[in-house]
Parts: C-alpha cells; sequence; structure tokens
C-alpha cells in the first residue's frame, strides 16, 4: 500500500498518521513500528512511530535535505503497515530561524564550539526552565505585559537573542510524577497529556526557533526496581514523537547526585548511561547528547571519554563554592577535545549560598562567570533567574523550607523576567558572534598572580595570527596586559564594549613594540571588555 506524499520544509517535521488493524494491550511496549526514510542522494534516516491513541502511529519525520524522501514501513504483520510506502516532498525552508535555515547542531570540526549542520559557528545562550512542561501556565498570566506566562517568556528570551531553552520534564517529582504514563498499566504513555500540554508547548519551542535542551528527570529516578528502565521507556517514547524537533539530549538533572556513598553515586551514573545509550540508538539524526552535570569542584567530569557524549554542560554552582577562572583553565588541560557550555551558574536574584552569608545574585555577579566562560574557552552559557527556573507564581506567605534556601526574597516569575541580566547574556551572545567566537583561543599568561589587592589582569583570548585580542576585564580587574608574540610595527585599533548596554566606544590606537601590544587599564569602574583589530603596520 502507497500513501498519498506528504509537503514539509527542509528540518521542519511532518507527522505522518497511521491506524493499526491490531488493538495491543500495551499499544507501546509490545509493538515496535519504524519508518525507514530515503533521502535523493541515497540518505537515509530511520524513525519509529509513537502510538497516539488507540489504534493510531504517528512517525515524526524532519527531512534534512530538499527532494523526494521516499519511505518503508517495518511492522508487525497483524498490524497491517507492514510493507507501507509514501513519500515526503521536502522543499528549502524560506523562513528566518537560523534552526531550520542550517539545520541540527552538531559539534564543529576542531571539536571545540557546536555549529548548526551547515558548518555555521552557533553560540550557545540557554534559559534555565525546569517547570515547562506543565508548571508554567499557558492561558493565563499575572505579568502586565504578557498574557500568557509560557509563551510571554518564550516570546521575551527569543527578542533578547537566546538560542536554547534549557528544561526538564520533571517526571518524577510532584504532579510529573503522575503526568507522563497512564495508571492503568505499566509504563503506558498517558497521550491526552502529551496532545493537551506538552506538544502545544514543544512545538511552540520548536516554532520560536528555540533548542529545547531537554532533561527527563533528576538524578535519583534511576534509582530502584525498574527506575533504569522506567527512564529508557520514557526516553524511547519522547526520541519518537519529539525527535525530528530541533532538540539537544541533556539526560537528567545533576546526574550524579551529591550522596556520599560511591557506589550510588556510580550506580546513578551507569544508569543514566544506559538511558543515554538508548537515545543514540533510537534517535535517526544523531542528535547531540550531553549531561546535566552535579556542581563539584574540580569540575565533574564523567562520561567525558565515551562515544555518546557530545559536549560538556557543567555546572558552576550558586556561590557553595568560589568559580574561578583557574577551575575552567584546569578543566580544559585534562579534556580539550570537547565543547564546553557553563549549564548552571549563579542564577539572577537567587539567593546564594556563600558561606560568607547569603546574598542577592546580580546582574553583575553572573556576567562574570558567563564572559570568564567564553574567555576560558568555552562555547556557550545558560542564564537563569529565580523564580523562574522553579515557577513562582506569587511571593510566598511563608517560605517553602525545601526551596526557601534559593529564595529567601520571594522572587516571582513576573519580576524575574524583567531582571537585566537576561537582556545582557544577548549582549554577550552579540558581542562574541560579531567577533568570530569561534575563531579565538584563550591567552595563557602564566601563573596567577593572586589578589594583589584586587589589581588582578583581564582575561584575554587572541585569534590564531594575533590580529584579533579580546580582553574582558572583571570588576576586580585593575590592572592592563601584554600580549607577546605580534608583528613588528602593527597597528591596532581599540574599541572598549561596555557589557551593560551592549555598546562599543572608540579607545586609543595600541602600537606593537619589541613584538608586543600593551592593553591599557579599564575606561571606568565595573567590567568591560577590550577590542583590539590589526590595520596596518607603521611605516
Amino acid at each position: 500500500m502507497e500513501i498519498s506524499a506528504v509537503k514539509t520544509e527542509t528540518w521542519r517535521a511532518a507527522i505522518l498518521t497511521f491506524e493499526s488493524k491490531e488493538e495491543y494491550a500495551n499499544p507501546f511496549l509490545d509493538v515496535v513500528i519504524t519508518a525507514a526514510f530515503t533521502g535523493p542522494a541515497g540518505e537515509q534516516i530511520i524513525r519509529e512511530a509513537y502510538w497516539d491513541g488507540g489504534c493510531i502511529y504517528r512517525v515524526s519525520f524532519a527531512p534534512t535535505a530538499p527532494g523526494t524522501w521516499g519511505y518503508a514501513l517495518v511492522a508487525p504483520p497483524r498490524c497491517g503497515l507492514n510493507g507501507v510506502t509514501g513519500t515526503v516532498e521536502a522543499v528549502p525552508y524560506r523562513g528566518d530561524l537560523a534552526i531550520y535555515r542550517h539545520g541540527f547542531l552538531k559539534v564543529a570540526e576542531g571539536g571545540r564550539h557546536l555549529a548548526y549542520d551547515d558548518g555555521t559557528p552557533f553560540f550557545w545562550l540557554g534559559d534555565t526552565h525546569w517547570e515547562f512542561a506543565f508548571g508554567e501556565r499557558w492561558d493565563e498570566s499575572n505579568h502586565p505585559e504578557m498574557d500568557s506566562q509560557f509563551k510571554g517568556m518564550v516570546d521575551r528570551r527569543v527578542n533578547q537573542g537566546f538560542t536554547v531553552y534549557q528544561t526538564n520534564l520533571r517526571s518524577d517529582l510532584g504532579p510529573g510524577a503522575h503526568l507522563f504514563w497512564r495508571k492503568d498499566g505499566p509504563d503506558v504513555p498517558n497521550v491526552e497529556f502529551y496532545q493537551q500540554e506538552l506538544d502545544r508547548r514543544m512545538l511552540y519551542l520548536a516554532d520560536a526557533g528555540l533548542i529545547n535542551a531537554l532533561g527527563q528527570a533528576w538524578f535519583f529516578s534511576v534509582q530502584g526496581d525498574g527506575g533504569v528502565e522506567h527512564q529508557k521507556h520514557l526516553a524511547r517514547y519522547l526520541v519518537a514523537r519529539y525527535g525530528a524537533l530541533p532538540i539537544v539530549w541533556t539526560l537528567a538533572g545533576e546526574i550524579a547526585g551529591y550522596d556520599a556513598d560511591a557506589d550510588l553515586r556510580a550506580a546513578r551514573i551507569d544508569g543514566w548511561r544506559e538511558v543515554a545509550l538508548e537515545i543514540e540508538r533510537r534517535c535517526g539524526y544523531a542528535t547531540l547528547q550531553t549531561a546535566h552535570y552535579t556542581n563539584e569542584r574540580p569540575f565533574a567530569d564523567y562520561y567525558q571519554d565515551e562515544d555518546w557524549f557530545d559536549f560538556t554542560l557543567n555546572q558552576a554552582g550558586h556561590g557553595d563554592y568560589l568559580i574561578r577562572a583557574t577551575d575552567y583553565a584546569d578543566f580544559f588541560a585534562d579534556h580539550p577535545r570537547k565543547p564546553f557550555v557553563e549549564g548552571e551558574a549563579l542564577y539572577e536574584l537567587c539567593s546564594t549560598l556563600e558561606e560568607m552569608g547569603c546574598r542577592k545574585c546580580t546582574d553583575d555577579m553572573l556576567r562574570r562567570v558567563a564572559y570568564m566562560t567564553i574567555q576560558m574557552g568555552g562555547c556557550g552559557y545558560t542564564y537563569g533567574a529565580q523564580g523562574i527556573w522553579d515557577n513562582v507564581w506569587e511571593k510566598p506567605a511563608e517560605p517553602d523550607p525545601m526551596m526557601a534556601i534559593f529564595n529567601r526574597f520571594g522572587v516571582t516569575w513576573a519580576e524575574a523576567v524583567d531582571a537585566p541580566g537576561a537582556a545582557q547574556m544577548g549582549y554577550m551572545r552579540r558581542f562574541y558572534e560579531e567577533n568570530r567566537f569561534w575563531e579565538l583561543v584563550p591567552y595563557h599568561m602564566g601563573a596567577p598572580e593572586g589578589n594583589l589587592f584586587a589589581k588582578k589582569r583581564p582575561l584575554a583570548t587572541v585569534s590564531s595570527d594575533l590580529a584579533r585580542i579580546i580582553a574582558y576585564y572583571g570588576d576586580t580587574a585593575r590592572k592592563g596586559l601584554v600580549i607577546d608574540g605580534v608583528a613588528e610595527g602593527s597597528i591596532y585599533r581599540m574599541r572598549w564594549f561596555d557589557p551593560r548596554t551592549g555598546v562599543y566606544r572608540d579607545g586609543e590606537c595600541a602600537p606593537a613594540t619589541s613584538g608586543s601590544v600593551e592593553l591599557p587599564v579599564k575606561p571606568d569602574l565595573g567590567d568591560w571588555l577590550a577590542v583590539l583589530e590589526r590595520e596596518g603596520q607603521q611605516g
């Protein structure tokens, strides 16, 4: 049997619908239906069908090249779908969204940053939404400028320049423990929840051009009898239903947990590895995978040498440890072969966990970590805001004993969405894209100076030919910096960049002498960036 052709744009998911003649006791676990797609150049993508209620099975497929894609189903004979064929006609994407103009993400050549499928560099700028799946309200808002909490936040972040929504299904806590599966059978998907709630959220993010960095649950969900298999089943269903959307799989929150029991830690790491391998086996797009790391010093590094693990999603924490440039330098020295994204550090407006005393995290504090990450060799940063990550609708009359440690100031999502740091992260992304971040490498300055009464040097990155120099002066940087190895007589045009406003201002030209160019001290208090570009030679 041949099905009529379906038409879609490249990299945009089309949904193919089929009806089984057989009804199964467990319509998810008792049957596997796959569609093998063959593209115009012979490329092949295999996608599994997902059960969507009754006898209905659907295949989500995004063509990766224009032209005619043929497909054939492989299914149990009794369901009447085995051997069914059809075509998908793919036309070039005509819109403005980068993820569909350039294709899904991959690790760039050289392994230092991420890129779209066509090789265009990708700057990861994420926003943290652990309650996106069902907690954030779709038809209601208590923010005066937004009709929908969920859609309003997405639209705001897109306008600010974010490229990633870092999310988690929370399938193991509170309401989430009962939403994803039916109560009348083992691991039977609750399709009504997907159809009525999760689908529209996943599609809204995709239609906005955002990559969804999706976790399934928190670390402890693989513990106990059947825990690993349960999460593997969820992974299988998620890959089938949403794997043709712009996705990065992040497995779970804080994979290893924080217990002192080494065997328990190892069991969690091993359990989530099984889930990752299930995703890799089921996914037809070689979609990027990582793991949301635990907050450790030295930085966590499990999975680094495993093939499925594509890049690091670090957690530097919220003040419970100092966050230092040397932490990043040490990690990159040990693990130089994979891209690095700082995935969780100092949520804006969060109550810090510093031993010297709690304070509200400011935009100045998070900017320091964000720019430090990139200057030390990272390729992206995930922002977060108190009140959004944990979905605080209104100020609590009494603090929640569990969560008050992070929200001692009673911050709500409606306050947090207007916090200044998010817009400043958009300025950061634009700055690094303008200055071709993918060509920059850290300039190693030797041993750290120590405090020296806060007279610290800036952190510098340079292009391989030293034609471009970027220096980040943190709030405590009160010294300049000498860059060695430049061509004698070179002239550098210098500009200052204000990370609070996203505005450049001109500086003085800097001539090279004796094979070096000297960067001056910063122009004012606070943090600044200096951009030096070689313009020519002295006569």
